[in-house]
């Protein structure tokens, strides 16, 4: 048997177009370069068992590759070109294509009734029929599968969305939220004196005419602490992740002297819970009494404006509970995962009335921030339509 003279490609192309078979130029070289070092080139069984030991992964691909093979001895068998003596004598590639091509004619249906029962499991088609069709050109078989897998690849590659996968899908990003919690700084001088005061050193000199021992001073620390308010469970449950979030930034990245975390359910009744499982609990005027007048508190809850409705008596609660943390803190604010169009004919846009509060977004937390640093003006209306 002579390469040439046999339909490989054909079959090739149909087990990978056809069928699915993850087969690319390398699978069908290795057999080309095999054949011509002369192996498979001695019988069919040889050729078909070398074929289906480098192109199949599976029994059931095995049985396929055994079928298509199958056929085209039986075409080869009853349409030789030269002699029917033997398939060792030269065909061409255009005879066998015609002969493959012939044979699935109607006219021929009753010569083919008697099938194996290898070729009962995978019946053939029009597609694939047609697939093993090929016309017959002079471009070496090697060279051909080259382009039938570049030409299949390009398809492919008009057809793939064109989109970015990302992972940061919150309003504000990770990086954003450290930024953020950067800028939340209350610089004390504390600790041994390793700074030079240039100010009080140059009037010490002008004092005594001479420089004897410059004047030291403590370098400047973040004593800021701040307390996160989170509202849990309910219509806050999508919002989980984002609130985990930002506690993590604020531990992790914040550069902050302490940051307590505690949870409550819609509004703070008489307890706070150190636990996301409302676990832990902690009496708010306990609470309260030990985070200190110089806290940040920072408080995270869609204030009702997911729900879409208006309830009196969460904005009654939630105006009691303000007016306790006014007296024991100096500087809090509120930061809602909802966007403030949504706020409107809600209970958040009520509570926004008494409170500062600000959508989740990058302006958003920037503004809380400032809030908390003490830049908030009394009476200031955060969003035009709520006057």
């Amino acid at each position: 048997m002579k390469l040439e003279e046999l339909p490989l490609l054909d079959i090739f192309n149909s087990l990978r177009q056809r069928h699915g078979l993850p087969l690319g130029v390398e699978e069908y070289l290795v057999v080309v370069h095999s054949f011509r070092a002369g192996v498979g080139v001695n019988s069919r069984q040889e050729l078909e068992q070398l074929c289906c030991m480098l192109w199949a992964k599976s029994e059931e691909e095995n049985r396929l590759i055994q079928r298509l093979f199958g056929e085209m001895w039986k075409q080869i068998e009853l349409h030789p070109v030269n002699s029917p003596e033997s398939l060792n004598e030269p065909t061409s590639s255009k005879d066998t294509s015609i002969l493959i091509s012939e044979s699935f004619t109607p006219e021929n249906d009753e010569s083919n009734s008697i099938e194996t029962a290898t070729s009962k499991e995978f019946p053939l088609d029009d597609e694939v029929i047609s697939n093993l069709e090929a016309t017959p050109t002079i471009t070496p078989e090697p060279v051909q599968a080259v382009q039938a897998v570049r030409s299949i690849r390009r398809d492919r590659e008009r057809k793939r969305p064109r989109y970015l996968l990302l992972t940061e899908y919150f309003p504000v990003t990770k990086r954003q939220m450290k930024q953020c919690w950067r800028y939340l700084r209350r610089p004390v001088r504390q600790g041994l004196p390793t700074e030079l005061d240039v100010e009080a050193t140059v009037a010490k000199i002008g004092h005594e005419g001479i420089l004897l021992q410059p004047v030291m001073m403590p370098p400047r620390k973040n004593r800021t602490d701040l307390v996160l308010l989170i509202d849990q469970e309910g219509s806050m449950v999508p919002f989980h992740d984002l609130s985990r979030q930002l506690v993590e930034t604020a531990q992790r990245g914040g550069r902050l002297r302490t940051t307590n975390v505690f949870y409550f359910h819609d509004y703070p009744d008489e307890y706070l819970y150190r636990h996301p499982a409302m676990l832990e609990a902690k009496a708010i005027s306990e609470v309260l009494a030990e985070i200190g007048e110089r806290a940040a508190v920072l408080i995270i809850s869609d204030a009702g404006a997911a729900r879409g409705n208006f309830d009196a008596e969460r904005v009654n609660n939630t105006k009691v509970w303000i007016e306790q943390l006014q007296q024991s803190v100096r500087y809090f604010a509120w930061l809602n995962p909802i966007p403030s169009e949504c706020w409107r004919q809600t209970t958040a846009e009520e509570i926004a009335r008494f409170v500062p509060m600000f959508e989740m977004s990058p302006q958003g937390m920037n503004a809380a921030i400032s809030v908390l640093r003490g830049r908030y003006i009394a009476g200031e209306v955060m969003y035009s339509w709520l006057m």
